[in-house]
Parts: structure tokens; sequence; C-alpha cells
């Protein structure tokens, strides 16, 4: 493979895909714009130029950007010439830029079995993939096509069955299948087009002819990601993206909310909708929460939601809310333990029977799993012919279902040459390539496939076409597959332009999944005219009261923006605490000062009461310091709070602006850098506390300062406030009563003051001389002060007394305050304090502890009467994009 050459260095101070007059890639006409069918035809000199001595086509298989003797296509050739001119190092920049973006994003994907973490981020090449107009348009009119069909064929196999009597399609196939679910027929949705979203993987054969390689119907994944793809290449490369004359992809979710809306059940006016998500740890959690979040609906989970006579209701803090639409993320089976599966924790009790009796409508509707069925892209030629009166436009890959004797025999004939798909796949399972078996292997399979031939589905090998890769050598030749979606709508299907495109990790053979290391491609179909700019929102349509009463909150996401208030709380805390003992230790360690080592080794075991975090054996005191900063699987350390947080914030990430992950998406990744270091006078320790710090400063004034003051906001700032005076509590407690006076007592006041934030204040007031009566005064009872416990207590009232009850009397967790803010109110500081200025240890002991405990026991009322008793997640694909 040759190097992809750059024609020269690009401007600095320019965008070297940017169009200049007379000369840039999109200048003039008609070679700087797309001719009639979306192609650029005239530009193929330019192209052809830049581009024949360094990208290469692979033998044997079509490639999108240029044809035999390595010339661009007409509608690739101001675009290759453009990416020429950029050059290899330009492009590898983009392509930094690119996962800048994401990054900020918080575009990740969880990859099941993949390490480290629970998610890696979304891999996105800098190059796009282009489908001219013309040929575009037959791909749509051909997905449109299948789309019809296979809502059809949904519609008679939980109906009538014509097509079981009629021979067209065998029992077995549709029976065999895990995702046929006897127990939703007769379910309906009250439209005519059964099949809600629709999505079909394709492939180019040899030829380039578009060939059908899977059908997604269960819950189809990655309309997303294609949006985000989308996002990030209008910023990588704008002013190529600008003259190209894309089509843009808002008109597709428009019509999906739209639909939505649609399917409501018969009599609802101002549907109740949304989205159902197995939960953070999903491999596509990212997009179930950027679909909610650019849709605008309520993302829940199935402890969200709760089926009652009248309907299926959300769980919202102090009242059911009604829901009329579920648009699932949840694979079928899963969706109800009653009558599905029974160990199911993802489904809702009842959920069936409430689809069943049109009370809510779930889409895509629950059983729609059995289309994917890789057996029935064999009999669906002959179903169309029956069922549309025409062959389909897009033929599907090659088939034989081993369940008829004579493809049984073709197939073990072949064995070694045919892909072996299962009728039926569970999560992390692949297709199996004959060609990559060794003997053993194959006389396996063989045995497999004659136990339960009815099982077994075999495929001819599509070689799959080639797209343009970036890969530090340039641009390379790797396979891929497009994944385009469709929604029904009243007059058909409205078909993304475009899509997902996926291409291989390397040159290797194999499965082009996400699962299996795919990188994604933004999918450009360019138009033959210049695309108006257009945005999601729907003109009309309810309106909130001023209550924002269509802003629904669930439990759930009550409770994850509770706990994230209360580890980023925790996390700036330890920061703080981490960095006043790390700074102590640097001005004293070592040295001959009595009061100065005495205050050190107080506040060192504070430290690791305040994080309870427990000591490890070992003769040197300060080897726990750096596991307590970067350790993530001790509970108390400030790597665990913050991994805690992110989590907490992936979970309702549809409820938190963009702008939250430009401030908190770097926090893990600078604490694992600190992992392994042992040098507590390395610089980079005290570097990495600071940017921690500055990062969960930002993300308190985004709180602060960015969000409405609803309720979720209140449940954000009350776990803020609950777990801030916990903290300042527990700091005083594990000091001061053993603080002695003098030089000591001194020091150790001054770096518990400094660790609450208080120093600047506590200066002004006492001109340095420190006095305990006057730390608690600033540090507990000062309601002006902000980082006290009194004004923590004054807005956590105010917080909690926004949260809905029933009557007039106050819930637990609000008399609890209310005694914790009484205790306070009457306490006189004097009496905690001894003559000679000192603290009455046992007086003050009790007094911190019993503020502790009554907020404490007020934090677990409002986790036990407003939040759910969750069970541990259960990992679960949903329509993989494997």
């Amino acid at each position: 493979m040759e190097q992809f050459q750059s024609s020269g260095p690009a401007p600095a101070s320019a965008d070297p895909a940017a169009p200049a007059a007379g000369n840039g890639p999109f200048a003039g006409s008609p070679a700087g714009a797309p001719d009639a069918d979306g192609s650029f035809g005239s530009g193929a000199a330019v192209g052809s130029t830049l581009v024949a001595s360094a990208y290469r086509a692979g033998e044997g298989r079509y490639d999108e950007m240029v044809a035999s003797g390595n010339v661009p296509r007409p509608h690739w050739s101001v675009l290759s010439g453009a990416l020429a001119e950029l050059g290899t190092q330009e492009l590898l920049g983009r392509q930094q830029e690119a996962e800048r973006l994401l990054h900020e994003d918080g575009a990740v994907y969880h990859a099941y079995g993949a390490a480290p973490g629970p998610w890696q981020p979304w891999k996105l090449d800098a190059v796009p993939t282009i489908i001219p107009s013309g040929e575009w348009q037959r791909i749509e009119t051909a997905v449109g096509q299948r789309a019809e069909l296979l809502s059809l064929v949904l519609a008679d196999l939980y109906g009538p069955r014509d097509l079981l009597k009629r021979g067209l399609l065998p029992p077995s196939v549709v029976f065999q299948h895990a995702g046929f679910l006897q127990a939703c027929q007769g379910i309906r949705l009250p439209t005519e087009r059964q099949l809600f979203t629709y999505a079909l993987d394709l492939g180019r054969d040899d030829d380039g002819t578009w060939t059908v390689l899977a059908d997604r119907t269960q819950a189809p994944s990655g309309s997303g990601y294609a949006l985000e793809n989308r996002t990030v290449m209008s910023r990588v490369l704008p002013s190529l993206y600008r003259g190209a004359n894309v089509h843009r992809l808002e008109p597709f979710f428009r019509a999906l909310r739209t639909s939505l809306a649609s399917v409501a059940p018969r009599g609802v006016e101002e549907p109740r909708i949304v989205v159902l998500t197995p939960g953070p740890l999903n491999e596509t959690a990212f997009e179930h929460a950027l679909l909610s979040s650019r849709l605008g609906y309520p993302l829940v989970e199935a402890a969200d939601l709760v089926v009652r006579e009248d309907g299926v209701k959300m769980r919202s803090p102090g009242k059911l809310e009604p829901v009329h639409v579920i648009l699932r993320r949840v694979d079928g089976h899963y969706c109800d333990p009653l009558e599905l599966r029974g160990d199911s924790q993802l489904g809702v009790p009842g959920l069936v029977e409430a689809t069943r009796r049109g009370m809510v409508s779930v889409v895509n509707t629950l059983g729609s799993g059995a289309l994917e069925n890789p057996a029935l892209m064999r009999f669906l030629p002959a179903i169309a012919r029956e069922l549309l009166g025409e062959d389909l436009a897009l033929p599907c890959v090659p088939a034989w279902w081993c369940g008829e004797p004579t493809e049984l025999s073709h197939t073990l004939e072949h064995l070694g040459s045919l892909v072996l798909r299962p009728i039926s796949r569970s999560a992390g399972q692949s297709s199996i390539f004959g060609a990559q078996c060794s003997v053993e292997e194959l006389d396996a399979l063989r045995r497999r496939i004659q136990a339960h031939p009815e099982r077994w589905v075999a495929q001819a090998p599509l070689a799959l076409g080639d797209v343009p890769t970036l890969t530090p050598d340039g641009l390379e030749p790797r396979r891929s597959v497009l994944r385009t979606f469709a929604v029904a709508t009243a007059d058909g299907y409205t078909v993304m332009p475009g899509g997902l495109t996926r291409a291989a990790p390397s040159i290797e053979p194999g499965p082009v999944s996400n699962q299996a290391g795919a990188i994604a491609k933004d999918t450009w179909v360019i138009a033959s005219e210049p695309q108006v700019a257009s945005s999601l929102a729907v003109l009309g349509g309810p309106l909130a009261d001023e209550s924002g009463e269509l802003a629904m909150l669930s439990a759930g996401a009550a409770e994850n923006l509770w706990w994230l208030g209360r580890y980023a709380e925790r996390a700036e805390a330890s920061t703080r605490l981490l960095r006043t003992v790390h700074d102590r230790r640097n001005e004293f360690q070592g040295s001959s000062d009595a009061p100065g080592l005495a205050a050190l080794d107080l506040l060192r075991t504070a430290l690791t009461t305040v994080t309870d975090t427990k000591r490890t054996e070992s003769d040197d005191p300060w080897s726990d310091f750096v596991g307590i900063l970067v350790d993530d699987r001790r509970p108390g350390t400030l790597a665990h709070s913050v991994r805690s947080m992110l989590e907490a914030a992936h979970a309702v990430r549809d409820q938190l602006s963009s702008d939250v992950w430009l401030v908190v998406g770097q926090l893990d990744r600078k604490l694992t850098r600190l992992r392994g270091r042992t040098d507590l006078r390395s610089p980079e320790l005290q570097g990495a506390l600071q940017q921690v710090l500055q990062g969960l400063l930002g993300l308190s004034g985004l709180s602060q300062e960015s969000m409405v003051r609803d309720l979720a906001w209140r449940f954000l700032d009350g776990g803020r406030r609950v777990e801030r005076a916990l903290q300042l509590l527990a700091l005083l407690r594990s000091t001061v009563p053993a603080s002695p006076s003098g030089v000591t007592g001194s020091l150790v006041l001054e770096s518990v003051v400094t660790a609450a934030e208080s120093i600047i204040t506590y200066r002004r007031r006492s001109r340095l001389h420190w006095h305990l009566e006057t730390v608690l005064q600033l540090l507990v009872l000062d309601e002006d002060n902000p980082r006290s416990v009194a004004s923590q207590l004054a807005a956590l009232t105010a917080d909690l007394e926004a949260i809905p009850r029933v009557g007039t009397r106050l819930r637990t967790d609000q008399r609890l305050v209310l005694e914790a803010t009484t205790t306070l109110r009457t306490c006189d500081p004097a009496g905690l304090v001894n003559a000679y200025g000192g603290a009455h240890p046992v007086a003050l002991t009790n007094f911190l502890a019993t503020i502790e405990g009554q907020l404490r026991d007020a934090a677990a009322a409002v986790e036990r009467d407003q939040f759910l008793l969750r069970l541990p997640q259960q990992r679960l694909t949903d329509s993989w994009l494997g």
C-alpha cells in the first residue's frame, strides 16, 4: 500500500478544503457543483491526477471511490481531489479533531468484554462515504418497498398467518425463532403500518450491486450515531460539507417524532411518549440518551414504569404520569417478565396485556424481532411476488435454509465456503465463516447442523465493497457495510438519506461490526441542488404550562441526578482535602518542626476517616495517599467518586447539556494517567488535582448557571447540598475535637478552613487569629457562607419543598432537615469551646454527630421514598450494531 501523498502543506490560517475564487475544489460551475444526478462529473481529471498515485483499490472488490484504472468515480472526483490537497498529515489532524469532538460529546459505545472500563470511545473516520443522488433514489425506493413488505409479513404472523397456511413460509422457520413471541398474537398499532422503524444492512457485491445482508426490526440501532457522525463531520470538514450539498438528516428525525405521536392509542390527543432503555451499561446507551434529548422525550428504565388498571404510568417524584407511547430499545422478549421472559429485570410486568388492550403503544411492536430471522430472507422474494405483485428491488444475499433436505445437502457439501448463521442468535454471537474454520471445527459445525437443521441457515459469502479509510499511512480500502433507516408515516416510509457506514478495522477478513471494532463513517448523499439547513423541532403541538407540566421526570432520572450531585460534591471535597494535605506534607515532611508534623499526622488520619478508606499495611504512612487519589476500585477514593459521578451522568445525559461533557469528560482520563505513580513530590500529582478541581468547579458552575430550576435541578442540587454538609461535618468531627491548642491546633484549623474553601473569608474576619468558636461560626452556623452547614440545610429545605407531596404535612425527609436546622439555630457555640479556646471534645463531637445523623437519615428518607429499589443492571444488547 502506497502512502497517501500530500500535494503540499496546507496554509496555517485557512481551511484547505474551503472554496476559493476560481480554483477551489468546489469553485466554478459545473466542476464546483453537483450534476443533476448528484455527482461531480467534470472534476474527474483533477481527482484522477491527485489520487491515482496514492490510493489503490483492493483486488476483486468493488471500490466506492475509484473505478478500474484507479480513476475516481464521477461523484467522488472533486472530493478525492480535495482530500489529496489536504494531505495525509492534515487529514490526520482532522481525525484528531473528530476524536476530540466525540469525546467532548461523551460519544461512547460499549463493546462487551472490552477493556478498560465499561465504555469505549466511538470511532469515526474523518473521510465520509459518498453516494450520488440518482443512486440513492433507487436505494430509497427499494428500502421503502422492503419495509412495506415486512410490515405486511409482521401483521400476518401475529394475525391470520396466511403465509403459513399457503405454504409460503415453513412454520418451523417462524416458531423456532426466539424473536417470535406467541403472547403478542393479535397486538396491533392503531395505524396501517405495523413495522414502525426499520433498518437494513447493505453491502456491495463484486460488480457493485447493493445486496441486503440483514434486516433490523427488533429495535434498530444506529440512527442516533449517524446523527452524531454528521454533527461532528460538519465541524471537521465544514467547507467541504457545505459545498457538497449533502442531504440533511433532520427531516428523518422530524418524521420519527411526528410518527411517534401518530401511533398513540385512539382518543389520545396529546400523547406522553418515553424512550425505554435497558440502562447506562447497554452497548448503545449513548444513542438512547441522544435520541431522548433530541426528540424531547424522557429516558426511562423498566423500573420507572408500572402498569395500572387505566394504563401504563411513569413513576415520577410524588406522582404517577400517564404514558401513551413507548419507543423501546429493549429486546422484545425482555419487556415483560409476566408473559415473556420470567427472569428479565429489564421488563415492565403487565406490559403485554396493556398493549393487548390498546392502553399503550410500544414501538417497535413486541414480537417484531421475528422479522430479523435470517432464514426469512430465503423466502422473501416469493412472498414479495405474492403480496406486492412485484420482485424485490434489492436482492438478498443467496441463502439456503437447512430445514429443506436439498438445501441442507448443498450446505453440508459446501460448508467450507459458506457463512453459517443460527436463525436465532444471542448477544455477542456472530456468524461462522466456513473458510476460516479448521477441519475439526467444520466437523463439529456439521454435527451441530445435522442435529437441528431447521435452526440453521447458510449464506453465500459477500466480498463487500471497499471504502477509503484513513490510516496513519494514508487512505486504504476497507470492506464496508451500510445501515440505513426508515420510519413509517401516513403515506409510506421515510428513509434517512445515507445512514451509518461501518468500515472494517483492518484489511484482514472477518465480520464488519461495532463489536468487532468497526470504524464508523458519515454517509453523504449528494443532492443536485443546495440543501436548506433545518431543525428537528416541529412547529405547533401541545404547550407546557408554567409549571413545565410536559417536562416529565422519571423516578430513575431523579435518583441518578441526586447521586450525580452527591458524587460530584464528594469528589470536590476529596480533591480539596487531598490538595490541602499534600501541601502540608510538602511543607513539613522531613523537617524537625514538631507542631507541624503533629498537625500533618492528624490531617493524614482525618483523610482516611473522611474518605472512609481503610489504611493498607505498610511501613510508609503515606503509601495510601496515591491510592486514595487514583484507585477507582476502592469506595471513598477520589477516582471512585469520579467514576461513579460519570456513571450517573451517563444515565441522565438526556437531562444534561452538551457543555457538561466538556468539563467532566476529561476527569477520568486525568486520574487514569496517574495510576502507578508513587512519587508524592511529582508536580503531575498536584497538577492533576488542580485539573480535576477545575472540571468539578465547571460542572458546579454549569448546574448553577445553565439549568432551569425545575424538579430535575432540585434533585441534583439537593444531592449536592446533602453531600457538602456531610463532608464538612465529617472533616470537622475527625479533626477539631482531637486538635490540641497552640501552634498545632492553629495549623489544623487553618487546614480545615482551607479545605472548606473559606480561608479568604476567615482571614478578613479574624485577621489571622485562630479561634475555634469563630471557625465553628463560619463553617457551621453562618447561613451567609455558601460553604457552611447552615447554608446547605437552607438550600436543601428549598429543594425538598419543590418535591410534590400529598397533603400539607411534612415528609420524613423534610422533618429531619427541619430538626437539624433547629439544632443549629439553637446551638450556643460558646458551649462547645473550653476556657482555653479549645474544644469540649465530648460536647462538640456529640453536636456534630447529631446533625450528621439527622442529615444522613433525611438523605435515606429521600432515597427510600422518592427513588426506586433497583436490581443490579443486566447487560443486554438491543438489536446489535454488531
